[in-house]
């Protein structure tokens, strides 16, 4: 039996081979076959032997601690047959990437920094343009928001971009004096 040849009519033939010696009470063809099929699925495991398919469900049961239902059907748990050296599905070749790909990658983790390590917070207000939020006062739009950081919304609005920029500034200062991260 090669790989990529199926090991399904294989079995099928050693599994109703085993039920009739088990019936004639023959013990020691009994274990010949026993021992057979383990060396088959041992191949199995180790991609020697059998289609992809059943290479993958092979070691998917095995991972699962799942014995292979027409074996168990018989009495036969997989469980107690030798773990495959590999017991998970190959993996893929990897796939060369460019250098300009590795350099933004490791320009991402620079600015990153270490693991572990707390981002400095910014302020808790800023001034953002806002103009899509169509807010006016007397019909003079006022574009300008103050933005919370933490929540993510507008708490206000105003027409002039310093104004808003001064009570941002002054409102970030104030809540961090009560935090106490001056």
């Amino acid at each position: 039996m090669t790989e990529a040849q199926s090991i399904s009519a294989w079995r099928e033939r050693a599994l109703r081979r085993l039920l009739s010696v088990r019936r004639a009470g023959r013990v020691t063809d009994e274990a010949e076959i026993l021992s057979e099929l383990r060396d088959v699925h041992v191949a199995l495991g180790e991609r020697r032997v059998g289609t992809v398919e059943e290479q993958r469900a092979y070691l998917l049961a095995r991972s699962t601690d799942t014995p292979l239902p027409e074996l168990l059907a018989v009495g036969i748990d997989t469980n107690d047959w030798p773990v495959p050296p590999h017991s998970s599905p190959a993996r893929p070749d990897s796939v060369p990437t460019s250098p300009g790909t590795e350099q933004r990658i490791t320009n991402l983790f620079e600015s990153a920094g270490p693991l572990g390590d707390p981002q400095p917070r910014g302020p808790r207000y800023e001034t953002r343009y806002r103009p899509q939020d169509r807010q006016r006062y007397k019909q003079v739009p006022l574009d300008w928001a103050i933005w919370d950081t933490e929540t993510n919304i507008a708490i206000a609005y105003h027409q002039d971009k310093e104004l808003a920029e001064y009570q941002a500034d002054n409102a970030s200062a104030r809540y961090a004096e009560q935090r106490g991260a001056t």
